[in-house]
Parts: structure tokens; sequence; C-alpha cells
């Protein structure tokens, strides 16, 4: 029976797992047995002999514990092939490096790879993993690997096989039309070998503007855009989308794979491998399927998405941009050879050093680094801290205790957001538990859940089924006020809620408000939608995200809405503002509405205006009912 392995529960490592694995013999038969590239290459990473990311690690890892499940788990229905392997590795030692003229030996990682791809397989000897990712730094050769893949699969995967789509897709025809040239001159020049001479004639292969294609089987391999959309009627074998992180065309990636994925369902021994670099926005598809494979390979002892492959070459921490020796993590390549080595060094030492002097580091660390991050100038909250500030479990029950709202009116497609703020201390130290509910509107989304996902880039209903939010369910999709003062009460209710400030925007009109005011005995406070209202609580609320101090549930409309987050400013300060209209910031509205109190709940200031006229001033209901109903000596 093999351990399960959950490496996502505090203190668990994937070093200490391959540990006490390694010490348990587990390996030992897998040492004697595998000598290709994808094993060779997982044994260096996890005994420390190949320097590398945690994702990394993580494949490796699940490499090696795969190789076993072939006979210890008899519900694995996966097998390693040996021959497929050498097969792959074969062919790349023959086809040519278009800018060489001539094949060129293939590091170690570049093999593992291809050894991944093409070596696992299912009970039906179909590969494996349909879907693949991989990501690396610029300048080292993820088109020229994906190009290997592709000729493999057109030339000798789907060998005598006919009608066959394949796919090569980058975001706009610009980019489509540079990676898919990289592409016919590869098959041009395989045509001119002797290996290959002879099967380009029997399957009168012909490279053309923008199809390769073999006009007595059929079979086209074709080159598209994301943007032009048109991928409905292909059912392809073997798919490749390059720059999908590309932050500019979002929507049309996530809509376009969409297309891809459902059309290759029909088609057996499929697999569609997904190449980028980092891009700024992380809000990319790209990096939100990044971040799921890394759960998915921590969960070792789970199963799920085992069709699914993730190779990610990336630093671990932005400290790491001033440790050059850990730069073999983002940049496999420099391994190649001393002189590759010092010279690529030497090229991204110069670019950092620039980078750092005109203010543009982000964009080392993004690009030459393989990191995402919010690069932009504006951007509110490094992503780093977003993604920290996220906790699986709450840090804090919530029943009884004292918190601070914020409320958001949306605005024809805006949401409606309520945003908790609860403050806590952990081992004398103020800490806030952060936590939200929207409503979701629908009216300006032609009534349709799907689309309002398009557009704002938010699976709603999956948000909806963990109690995130609920979308709009009447005919015309607007999001009625009575509902949401329900269930607020209702929630208040029922975790016995002290709430200390009820704030809201003092120009978004709501009956929200005048309900609060008439039916509790809430403290409420009116927030100017104005710089020199929230500059402070902006700058306080950014200063707890730095220092460490918030936490929140894994919830995705917070993260979405703090990542689309900028800061616009003047001479009077700054306050948070979206570069796009169709983009959410609604919760960090409800959210910055929520602070303009909370900031000072350790501080011990009382926010009451004193009106010296007014005797009760800065007492609550509850003071002033005791000071009439009970007697008092005088």
């Amino acid at each position: 029976m093999m351990r399960k392995w959950d490496l996502t529960k505090k203190g668990q490592t994937v070093e200490k797992s391959y540990e006490t694995e390694k010490n348990a013999g587990s390996y030992n038969e897998i040492f004697k047995k595998y000598r290709d590239p994808a094993t060779r290459y997982a044994f260096a990473v996890l005994e420390g002999r190949q320097l590398a990311g945690k994702k990394i690690k993580l494949d490796a890892f699940r490499h090696l514990q795969d190789l076993r499940r072939q006979t210890e788990d008899p519900d694995f229905n996966y097998h390693y092939d040996l021959e497929k392997c050498r097969a792959i590795i074969n062919y790349s030692k023959l086809v040519p490096d278009v800018n060489a003229g001539k094949p060129l030996p293939l590091m170690v990682w570049e093999q593992k790879i291809l050894c991944s791809v093409i070596g696992w397989r299912d009970d039906n000897d179909q590969l494996r993993y349909m879907r693949a990712i991989f990501s690396v730094a610029r300048t080292n050769g993820k088109t020229y690997l994906a190009t290997i893949l592709m000729s493999f699969y057109f030339l000798v995967e789907s060998k005598g096989q006919m009608n066959h789509d394949y796919l090569y897709t980058a975001p706009v025809t610009v980019q489509s039309q540079k990676g898919f040239q990289y592409m016919q001159s590869f098959f041009t020049k395989l045509s001119t070998l002797p290996a290959f001479k002879k099967l380009f004639k029997q399957q009168e292969i012909v490279v053309l503007h923008d199809v390769i294609m073999s006009r007595k089987l059929h079979n086209r391999l074709l080159r598209m855009s994301y943007k032009s959309g048109q991928f409905d009627s292909l059912h392809c074998q073997f798919a490749v989308g390059d720059e999908v992180g590309d932050d500019h065309h979002i929507g049309s990636i996530i809509e376009g794979n969409g297309k891809i994925t459902s059309g290759q369902g029909q088609e057996p021994n499929h697999c569609f491998l997904q190449v980028s670099t980092a891009y700024p926005d992380s809000n990319s598809q790209f990096y939100k399927d990044q971040q799921m494979m890394e759960e998915v390979m921590e969960r070792d002892y789970d199963r799920s998405l085992d069709d699914n492959l993730c190779m990610v070459w990336e630093q671990d921490s932005l400290d790491e941009t001033n440790q050059p020796e850990t730069w073999v993590k983002s940049n496999p390549i420099l391994d190649l050879n001393p002189e590759n080595h010092d010279q690529l060094m030497k090229s991204l030492l110069s670019e950092r050093d620039n980078k750092m002097a005109n203010g543009s580091l982000p964009e080392f660390q993004n690009k030459s680094l393989n990191m995402w991050l919010q690069v932009k100038q504006n951007t509110y909250l490094d992503l780093d801290d977003i993604n920290r500030a996220a906790v699986d479990d709450a840090p804090i029950d919530i029943d009884g205790r004292e918190c601070y709202v914020g409320f958001d009116k949306s605005n024809f497609s805006d949401d409606t957001s309520i945003a908790f703020v609860f403050p806590y201390l952990d081992n004398d130290k103020p800490r806030y538990y952060v936590k939200q509910h929207s409503w979701v509107p629908l009216a300006r989304a032609q009534n349709n859940v799907v689309l309002k996902e398009k557009q704002d880039g938010i699976n709603y209903r999956d948000a909806e089924k963990r109690g995130f939010c609920d979308i709009a369910k009447n005919d015309y999709g607007y999001i009625d006020d009575g509902a949401v003062y329900d269930w607020l009460m209702a929630y208040v209710e029922a975790h016995k809620l002290k709430i200390k400030y009820f704030c809201y925007d003092k120009w978004g009109l709501s009956k929200m408000i005048g309900w609060i005011e008439q039916k509790t005995d809430w403290n409420t406070m009116p927030v100017k939608n104005v710089i020199q209202n929230l500059n402070e609580p902006t700058v306080d609320l950014r200063k707890q995200f730095d220092t460490g101090t918030i936490r929140y549930d894994h919830d995705p409309i917070i993260t979405y809405s703090l990542k689309n987050a900028v800061l616009y400013g003047n001479n009077n300060g700054v306050k948070i503002d979206k570069e796009k209209a169709t983009t959410k910031i609604d919760f960090v509205d409800a959210l910055i509405d929520a602070w303009y109190t909370a900031m000072f709940h350790f501080d011990d200031i009382s926010l009451e205006k004193f009106d010296a006229k007014n005797p009760f001033s800065g007492m609550s209901n509850d003071d002033i009912n005791d000071y009439f109903t009970n007697d008092f000596s005088f």
C-alpha cells in the first residue's frame, strides 16, 4: 500500500516526502529499471544535484510516484513506455534547429519534456496527458521543443491515419505567423533529410502559407489566432497554444481553449500543449491552470487530473532576483555548457541592472525569471502579498465577534458587495480576517451567467456553490435590495456579530442605507468617494497586506478584485480604481469603505464626532438606554 502524501499540510515538503520514500527503499527498483531522461532528471532534482523550483520538484516527485503506481496501485490505469521515449529522443536527434540548420543536442530537461508527453500512456496505448503546460523564461527554446512534438505527432505518432487536424495558434495573427514560420522552416528542412524525404513524398506533404498538409492522407496542420476564434469545426489530434499567458487577450484565449478541448473530445489519442512565459496579468487562465496543477501535484494521494501535465521552470521568490546563482530555476539552458552559461548570465545580469536603473525591474522578473507578478506601475497590491493572505482554514471563529462592514452598491453590470473585517489578536499581534459576499447581476449580460462569467473572468457558478455569492435569479437579471438586506440581517443574526460600523459610499443611493439606519442600532458611517477621504484607508490597507496582517478565504471574487485594483492619484493622495470597465473591483471598494473605520480598531480612537450641545454624544444606543433605565445614586 502506497503512503498517502498531502504536501499542502504545514511543514510537509516534497523534499521530506522524497527522503522518506527513498530511505524506505521505495525507489530502488525504479532506479535500476529506468535510465530515461525524465526519470534521471527527476532523481537529479530531488537529490539536489539539479537546482529547480517548487513546481519542477513536484513534477519530479509525481513522476517517480507514478512509476511505482504502475505495479503498486491496481487503480492506476497508466504506464510509462520506454520504447516511446526512445522513439521521440531518436527523432529529436534527426530534426534540425531552424537557426543552426542542423540537429542540436538536447539537454536532459528538454528530453524530459519530450519523454513526459510521449512516454506516458493509458491502457489503450494512447497518450496519457490530454493537456500539458510548459513554461520557462524567454530565450530557452520553447518553440523548438513545441515544434519537435508537433512534427513528431504529425509524421510519426499518427502515421497512416487520415483526415486529422493539427493546430498551431497564438493570441493574434502576428504572433501566430511568427511561430508558424518557424514550423514551416522546420518542415521544409525536414523534407530534405534522407530519413524523411521518402515519407514526405509518399504522403505528399506540402508546406503552404497557412497550412502544412498531407494531400494523400488529408491531414492538415493549420495556423490560426485566438483573436479569430475559428476553432468550432476543428477536432485536433495535437494542438499547440503558444503565448497563452498573453494578458491582452485573456477572454479570447479562454474561449478559444474551450473550443479546442471540446473539439478534441471526439479524437482519440489527442493532446493540447500550452506554452508560454509568464505575463504581467495573473488573471490569465494559464496562470490559474498552473496554480490549480500545483495543488493537484501537492495532493499526491488524490488521483484527480491524472491526464494533465504541468512543467514550469520559474523562480521561487522575488528575493532570488539578487541571487543569480539560482536563475537556472527559470533558465535551465544556463546548464548547457560553461561558455553558454557565461554568455547568457552576462546578458541576464546586464538586463537586470538596466531594468533596476530605469525603474522597470518587475519586467525582468516577469520575463527573464518567469515569475507572475503585477508589473504595472499603478498596481495596488503585489501578487505575492495577495496570494500570501489567502488561507485554507479560517484563522478565527467569527461567531460573536466584533466586525466592520463595508457596502458597495452595484451600478449596471457591477456586482453588489458586502465586506466584513474581523479584527483579532494572534500572540498579542493585531490581525484582520476578511470575508465577503457578492450579488451578481445579469441584466447587462443578456441574463446569461455564462456570458457574464466570460465578461468578468470569474466562475460565478462555482463561487455561488461555495457560498461566496448569489447570482440574480429574477427574469430581469437585477439585484434586489431587499434580498441583500435580508441576507445581511440573517448572516449577522446567525453568527451573533457585533457590528461596530456599517460603512457605505455617501453618494451611492440604496434602500439598504435607509433600512439599516431605521431598523438597526448600528453605527453607520457614510464615506465620501473622494481622494481626500480615501487616501488614508487606501494606504493603510496596502500596508497591512505588505506586512502580512490580512487573512482571507480562498475566495475567487476577493482574489480577482484585489488583482484588478490599481491606484489613481493626484496631489491630494491616492484611491482605488480599475483600468477597464469590465474588470471587477467591487469587493475592494466595499473593503476600503469598511477599512475607513476598521483601521482604528486597535488604536483606541473613537470615531464619533463629539457634539458639545448633545450630552449623549459618543454614547451608543445601549449606553443611552442604560442611562435612562438604571437607578444611579446621586
